[in-house]
């Protein structure tokens, strides 16, 4: 794993709400504000009631450090927008990481995510719930299709939403299943890091296959899909495990 490097474009983000509780939700949200992207979020109280203090909005880097936190107010189904650009003053190869809403009241929550001129793509979601109650889990897995062709190239970016450090690792197959490569992280709380297959391995018309990722707490993957120019073709957020390994599983495969 390492750094995002600068300038490159993110797809639109899923918001996955990872924590939730009968008082409070915990929205996390992958944003960029690299140099030439602009993220916007939409937040709503889809409530009857004005609420004070409504939530919490905190812009983490991809460093993990806070880039900005406030609260905010919303009246009875009042709508809001907050351009995550204004709280970075001098964006970065950093710019780009967690976003983190954090709320007492039922929210409708929307990220918009483009370039200087055109919108990407838009997602409206609610809060979800990832329930292991009463499960021991001792791995969390992700996976994600990819490709390093000549004329489509893959990234993948991966974030801690949480306030304690995440081991994991990364395997790349081929389409035939042979493993290719893997690659072991940490992650710092609400920390993120980049991984480009392109860096791993040559460029091939075979080169294509799965990304499987082990992590020992909850995260957020996004899997950004590129042409050969590093013009963005299109996303997939994974926002759910397709496999939880309970700990009186040994073995290192899902």
């Amino acid at each position: 794993m390492h750094t995002r490097r600068n300038g490159l474009l993110v797809g639109v983000v899923l918001i996955l709400a990872l924590f939730v509780s009968t008082t409070a939700r915990t929205y996390t949200s992958y944003y960029t504000c690299l140099p030439g992207t602009v993220t916007a979020v939409v937040l709503t109280n889809a409530t009857s009631y004005d609420h004070e203090e409504a939530f919490r909005l905190t812009l983490y880097s991809a460093e993990g450090a806070v880039l900005h936190s406030f609260m905010g107010d919303l009246a009875s189904y009042q709508s809001a927008v907050y351009f995550l650009n204004d709280f970075v003053d001098q964006p970065d190869k950093y710019s780009w990481g967690s976003l983190v809403i954090e709320s007492n009241v039922l929210l409708l929550a929307g990220v918009w995510i483009g370039t200087d001129t055109e919108w990407v793509s838009i997602s409206n979601v609610q809060a979800q719930t990832l329930s292991t109650e009463e499960l021991d889990i001792a791995y969390f897995w992700y996976g994600a299709n990819y490709a390093n062709t000549e004329h489509r190239r893959t990234g993948i970016a991966v974030i801690n939403p949480g306030e304690s450090a995440i081991e994991g690792t990364a395997y790349i197959y081929d389409s035939a299943g042979a493993l290719q490569n893997s690659s072991d992280f940490t992650l710092n709380p609400h920390a993120a890091a980049y991984f480009n297959p392109e860096s791993v391995f040559p460029i091939g018309e075979d080169s294509w296959g799965l990304i499987d990722i082990r992590s020992t707490d909850p995260l957020v993957v996004s899997s950004e899909y590129f042409d050969a120019a590093d013009n963005l073709l299109d996303v997939d957020i994974i926002d759910a495990v397709y496999y939880l390994q309970v700990r009186q599983s040994e073995s290192g495969d899902s």
